[in-house]
């Protein structure tokens, strides 16, 4: 009975446990078909809490649920004009998708339909005629301007427009301009994953496309987090509001956020997220991530994501891994895979094309058959997109999603270790990797020899022949390596090593990978310098040297952020960057050509100006008495040719020439021009001059 009881209380504490039934909600019967079609029966609390106030009786609401709990459904169902705005265009498309089979199985009344060809956005339901429209960048704003306006034409009566912040903003500046569409009788605006909007700064954005707004609408905020910002921006948005927490059992509704600012940085998990975190050097991350990766292969694991920093990181982690990895994708590395268990890499971030992007979601969703799927991604990845059965991520957020299992492990070095403090006063709780985990890890590491006779596809055979290269003395860079161990490493460093190395020949034979690897190291180093919680990832404390050891650069990129920093643990490669060559032949030829035609004309060193000598006091007064005898000079000459010219001595267009020549024989009357020195005396002797004291 016991332990009933505790299993009841359990699922109370769920926000994501099912409810009521939908047919309690009094909605259509072929809306009704379509969700029982989709498995979906039974509400979610959220969904019941949220569809009851904010579609049936009309408030505005801000909806704070966890990952997961099936708050994308709760703003799915509405039949009028509607405008639902996400933060990223995956998410976009994913809602886009939910609607337009929503529409498509309504319109041909239950009746399964083939797989169009194009993606369908005009629809027409029970004499009425509905327009959806996917609004987000990759594609020109005129394309959209183009379809709005079809959509006037033809006088729709209802339309869903699902968009991004940034091309909503852009699309309604240009629609007021040209006059083709209107959102004055706009019935609902939508916001999901709210906090995300002001991270990803569209803060400017979002003011934009309130203005254009009418202000008689209603307005839903959905947030998995109830932070300062996003109350900043219910307040902008929302009025007269409905709080709605759905992770917390104890109130259904709040009319006031005034008492939940205290609790603001309360965050809540999916029921069955398992959160683990490891401490290890920076050096070791990707000789882990391998490691990990291979133990989850041999486990019959389906699907891994792996969030880096930024955009370089995950490119460049992306080409390095496969090309480590004996088992990566078979299409591309077919003599590789020969009977093993492939593994099937993705990437996703915001410098990939739309048409990539989508690609790339859809093979990671679509793949199974006893491969491991691993996606390689940005945080563009980490908020609302659905993916089924991931079960292990490197990052809280993906994982667990509506009743499912999942796991989440984060890689921390020593510096980082309060994050796992910060998390837990956040109601976030973390544990260490389970040792059975971590020993089995360990295992598959040690029991590889340098022949991987037993089909580990780790990389302990590769660059053989590189690993010989001299760095510094008499040494190999690997044996380098191998005499400067990390304090308690988490793998055999020995090994550790032979990837470290592996990095490095890849780097010296490769300048595709050498330019990616030192933008990756630059993007690191300034979006760690840019954290948000920069009181827990100090800047002054990340160790550059082994981040740089880690990436297997040549040497270190000059960037501001390292100036001055500590580089002791990363030794430097005796292979000029310059001469290390694309494998590409065309590439490398092209850029040899270019080499040669612009070859930096070297500089003459420009003169140096000769430094201003200096003069004491005694100095200074002489030059000037000098200077003063000089300008009497002159006037004198000017004077006593004046008088001499009065007396017709000479021919008056002489004057220049005796200027020039000085030629003068006749000074004047008081003073003997030919005697310069008694000149100078009466000149410098002076009327009124003052007597030293």
């Amino acid at each position: 009975m016991e332990s009933q009881d505790s299993s009841s209380d359990s699922d109370e504490s769920d926000p994501t446990r099912m409810g009521d039934d939908f047919s309690t909600l009094g909605i259509h019967e072929l809306i009704l078909k379509w969700l029982y079609s989709n498995n979906l029966r039974h509400m979610t609390r959220v969904q019941s809490l949220s569809i009851n106030t904010f579609l049936k009786k009309g408030n505005d609401v801000l909806v704070q649920s966890c990952t997961g709990s099936g708050k994308t459904l709760c703003f799915n169902l509405l039949d009028v004009y509607s405008v639902i705005v996400l933060p990223t265009r995956e998410l976009a498309t994913q809602v886009f998708e939910i609607i337009v089979d929503a529409l498509v199985y309504i319109e041909n009344e239950g009746r399964v339909e083939k797989p169009r060809a194009k993606i369908k956005h005009t629809f027409k339901i029970m004499e009425r005629n509905l327009y959806c429209s996917l609004i987000i960048g990759g594609t020109t704003v005129e394309n959209d301007v183009k379809f709005l306006s079809n959509a006037k034409e033809r006088e729709y009566v209802k339309c869903f427009i699902v968009a991004t912040p940034g091309r909503l903003s852009h699309l309604m500046d240009k629609l007021e301009h040209e006059r083709v569409w209107t959102f004055k009788n706009l019935g609902f605006v939508i916001l999901d994953e709210a906090d995300r909007f002001l991270e990803m700064g569209y803060q400017n954005d979002m003011s934009k496309i309130f203005r254009h707004l009418p202000k008689q609408r209603k307005t839903g905020l959905f947030s998995a987090t109830l932070t300062s910002g996003v109350q900043t921006l219910s307040k902008l948005c929302l009025s007269n509001q409905i709080f709605i927490n759905a992770d917390d059992l104890s109130q259904n509704y709040v009319s006031s956020l005034s008492n939940e600012v205290a609790n603001a940085t309360n965050y809540t998990t999916p029921k069955g997220l398992n959160n683990y975190y490891l401490i290890l050097s920076t050096e070791q991350k990707l000789h882990f991530a391998l490691v990990f990766i291979e133990y989850l292969r041999k486990a019959g694991a389906t699907k891994l994501v792996l969030f880096f920093l930024s955009c370089d990181l995950v490119d460049y982690y992306y080409e390095v891994i496969t090309r480590l990895s004996s088992t990566a994708n078979p299409l591309k590395y077919k003599d590789k895979a020969k009977g093993k268990t492939s593994v099937n890499y993705y990437r996703i971030h915001r410098k990939l094309t739309t048409k990539k992007r989508n690609k790339n979601i859809n093979m990671f969703k679509s793949d199974s058959g006893g491969s491991l799927s691993v996606l390689l991604c940005t945080d563009i990845f980490s908020r609302g997109i659905d993916i089924p059965r991931i079960d292990w991520i490197l990052q809280i957020g993906r994982a667990g999603r509506a009743d499912s299992v999942g796991n989440a492990l984060l890689l921390l070095t020593e510096t980082e270790e309060s994050y796992i403090q910060f998390q837990i006063n956040r109601k976030i709780e973390l544990t260490r990797i389970p040792p059975y985990i971590l020993d089995e890890v360990k295992d598959i590491c040690s029991s590889t020899g340098n022949s991987d006779k037993n089909g580990t596809g780790l990389p302990y055979v590769l660059y053989a022949d590189k690993l010989e290269d001299k760095a510094g003395g008499s040494s190999t860079y690997l044996e380098h390596l191998k005499s400067n161990p990390v304090v308690n490493p988490v793998l055999p460093w020995e090994r550790t090593s032979f990837i470290l190395a592996c990095l490095r020949a890849m780097n010296s034979t490769n300048r595709d990978i050498l330019l990616s690897s030192s933008r990756a190291f630059v993007s690191y180093t300034r979006a760690y310098s840019e954290h948000s919680l920069k009181y827990i990832f100090e800047k002054h404390k990340l160790d550059y040297g082994s981040l740089a050891t880690s990436l297997g650069v040549l040497r270190i990129p000059r960037v501001k952020e390292i100036l001055g920093k500590n580089i002791s643990h990363f030794l430097q490669s005796s292979v000029n960057p310059r001469d290390v060559p694309f494998l590409d032949a065309e590439k490398e030829s092209r850029r040899l050509k270019e080499l040669s035609e612009h070859v930096p004309e070297r500089r003459k060193p420009a003169k140096k100006e000769p430094e201003k000598s200096k003069r004491t006091r005694s100095e200074k007064r002489k030059a000037k008495r000098n200077n003063t005898y000089e300008e009497w000079n002159e006037f004198r000459r000017e004077e006593a040719l004046v008088k001499k010219l009065k007396r017709k001595k000479f021919d008056p267009k002489n004057v220049e020439k005796l200027l020039n020549n000085e030629e003068l024989s006749e000074a004047g009357e008081d003073v003997d021009l030919t005697d310069s020195k008694s000149l100078k005396r009466w000149i410098l002797r002076g009327k009124g001059r003052k007597k030293r004291r």
